[in-house]
């Protein structure tokens, strides 16, 4: 879509400081749709798309690293290397949102070839529910945990301490 490098990179800092990183990381080559304004825009090498999937995968080891869009102009040859460099996930289908998406049965002979065995389709946990603190099931025991590093005093908090004792003699 015209971005620099430096744009990429800045999307996978700002993603990978987030707490806790996403889940996944769709990888995204930007699929040139006749009578959009992108019509006539340079596709994104083979060689990007590699180095931006090695990146994710390094800056985010246990996000989900997702071969998303324009792999229907990508070689087998280009598609096996974004594997190797750390893609672990595409998503299948006959289209994505706007643009044709490689065949399933077509996903399932390259994976055959590459000796890649496909995980069962991703399924959306429930979260947990969200209560009110009233109506929270937590019983509080009383208990009010110390912090303390032996042989470390703090001067606020010992000057504070023996105020409190003068104060109550």
């Amino acid at each position: 879509m015209g971005e620099s490098l430096e744009d990429r990179a800045g999307m996978l800092v700002a993603l990978s400081t987030l707490n806790p990183q996403p889940e996944s990381v769709p990888i995204n080559a930007l699929v040139a749709v006749e009578g959009t304004p992108m019509e006539d825009m340079t596709p994104v090498s083979i060689w990007e798309m590699v180095r931006m999937v090695a990146t994710t995968r390094i800056v985010m080891p246990l996000t989900q690293v997702r071969l998303s869009a324009g792999r229907t102009e990508m070689s087998r040859e280009g598609q096996a290397l974004c594997f190797f460099a750390g893609a672990n996930s595409i998503f299948a289908g006959d289209k994505l949102l706007t643009t044709p998406n490689p065949d399933v049965n077509e996903d399932l002979e390259m994976f055959r070839e590459l000796g890649l065995n496909p995980q069962e389709a991703f399924v959306k946990a429930p979260q947990p529910e969200t209560v009110e603190a009233e109506a929270s099931q937590y019983q509080a025991k009383g208990e009010k945990p110390k912090w303390s590093r032996p042989g470390h005093s703090i001067d606020r908090n010992t000057k504070a301490q023996a105020n409190n004792s003068v104060a109550k003699s």
